[in-house]
C-alpha cells in the first residue's frame, strides 16, 4: 500500500512547522537559549528517527550516539582533510553510518539476537565506538574551521543552526509519516507485536528489521555533523551511552510508534534536563537522567502505553 497524505497527518505537518517558526521569536535574540533550542530540537530529531527501529519495528535500539557520532565525524574529517563541503559530505556520513548498521545487523538479526540482548549489544557498541576513537584520535577536542556558509552548514546565528535542526525534525517526522502507512510499515508493527506471528504469515523478519536499522542509521548519521556543530567541537566524548539511553526513554515515554508524543516528551524533558543541568549540573551531575528515570516510573505505573494514550484520553474526552 502507498502513503497517501490525508487531512490529518497535513494538519499536524502545519502545526509542527507553525510551533518550529514560533519558538525562536519567543526566544527575543537571546544567543543562550536559541542554543538551547537548536539542542533540544535536534534531540527530538532523533527521538523521532529512534521511532522508526524502536516505535514501529520494536527493536530497543541502544546505538544511537554510535551512528550519530560516526556520521558527524566523517562529515567533519570529510571537510578539514578532503575539502568536502558538509553539505555533500552529511550523506556520507548518514552513508558510512547506514553501513555500520549492515555490517552489524545482519549477523545480528541472523543469530536472532532480539530484546534485551539486543539492547546490551547496541549499548555496548556506543561503548566500543567510544574506544575505537579514542584510540584514533586521542583524548583531544577537534574544532571546526571557521568557514561559515550555507554549503558548510555553519554559521555565526544560532537562530539558522535552529532552523536547520527544525528542518531534521520535519524530515524525519514525514519519513515516519511515509513508513507508518506503506508496506513496510505494517510489516514492521507486525514484527514488533509478535515477531513469530510475523514469520508465520510469511514476512521476512530479518530483512525488514534490517530496513528499519538502515532508515534510523542513516537518519542520525546526517544528524550527527549538526550536533558538532552545536556543540563546536568532537572528540571520543561524542558516543555518549547516557546519552543514547535517554533518546529510547524519550521514545518509551511519548508511547511506541507515536511520533507526535516522542517529540512531546523529548522537547519538554529534553529542556528541563538542559535547564537542570545548566542549572544544578555542577552540585547535581546527573540530575537530568533522574528526571527522565522518575518520568519513566511514573509513566510506567500510571499510563504503561506512553504520553501518546494520555493525549488520545484527553482528545476522545473532549470530543
Amino acid at each position: 500500500m502507498r502513503a497517501s497524505i490525508t487531512r490529518g497527518p497535513i494538519l499536524e505537518i502545519l502545526i509542527l512547522i507553525v510551533i518550529l517558526a514560533i519558538i525562536p521569536l519567543a526566544l527575543m535574540g537571546n544567543a543562550y537559549y536559541e542554543l538551547l533550542a537548536a539542542t533540544v530540537v535536534l534531540f527530538s530529531s532523533m527521538v523521532v528517527a529512534w521511532n522508526i527501529i524502536g516505535g514501529y519495528a520494536g527493536q530497543l535500539d541502544l546505538g544511537a550516539y554510535a551512528y550519530m557520532g560516526v556520521g558527524g565525524i566523517v562529515t567533519a574529517e570529510l571537510w578539514m582533510k578532503a575539502g568536502i563541503p558538509p553539505l555533500l559530505g552529511i550523506f556520507v556520513g548518514g552513508a558510512v553510518s547506514a553501513l555500520i548498521a549492515i555490517l552489524i545487523g545482519i549477523p545480528t538479526f541472523r543469530f536472532g539476537i532480539k530484546e534485551v540482548w539486543y539492547a546490551l549489544l547496541t549499548a555496548a557498541l556506543v561503548v566500543i565506538f567510544n574506544n575505537i576513537s579514542r584510540l584514533l584520535m586521542g583524548p583531544f577536542d577537534y574544532y571546526l574551521p571557521p568557514t561559515t556558509g550555507f554549503v558548510y552548514l555553519k554559521f555565526n546565528s544560532y537562530v539558522i543552526v535552529y532552523a536547520i535542526a527544525a528542518s531534521f525534525l520535519i524530515i524525519a517526522f514525514l519519513v515516519n509519516f511515509f513508513v507508518e502507512r506503506s508496506k513496510m510499515g505494517y510489516y514492521f508493527k507486525a514484527i514488533r507485536e509478535d515477531e513469530l506471528a510475523a514469520e508465520m504469515v510469511g514476512i521476512d523478519t530479518r530483512r525488514y528489521k534490517l530496513y528499519a536499522l538502515l532508515l534510523y542509521s542513516f537518519l542520525l548519521g546526517v544528524m550527527g555533523y549538526i550536533y558538532i556543530v552545536i556543540a563546536a567541537s568532537y572528540s571520543y566524548r561524542i558516543f555518549d551511552s547516557s546519552a543514547s539511553l535517554s533518546i529510547a526513554i524519550m521514545g518509551i515515554i511519548g508511547g511506541l510508534g507515536s511520533v507526535e508524543g516522542g517529540i512531546i516528551s523529548s522537547m519538554v524533558l529534553r529542556s528541563l534536563g538542559e535547564y537542570f543541568r545548566s542549572t544544578f549540573g555542577s552540585s547535581l551531575p546527573g540530575l537530568d537522567l533522574l528526571l527522565y528515570g522518575a518520568v519513566l516510573i511514573l509513566i510506567g505505573i500510571f499510563q504503561p502505553e506512553g504520553i501518546s494514550s494520555l493525549i488520545n484520553k484527553l482528545l476522545k474526552r473532549k470530543g
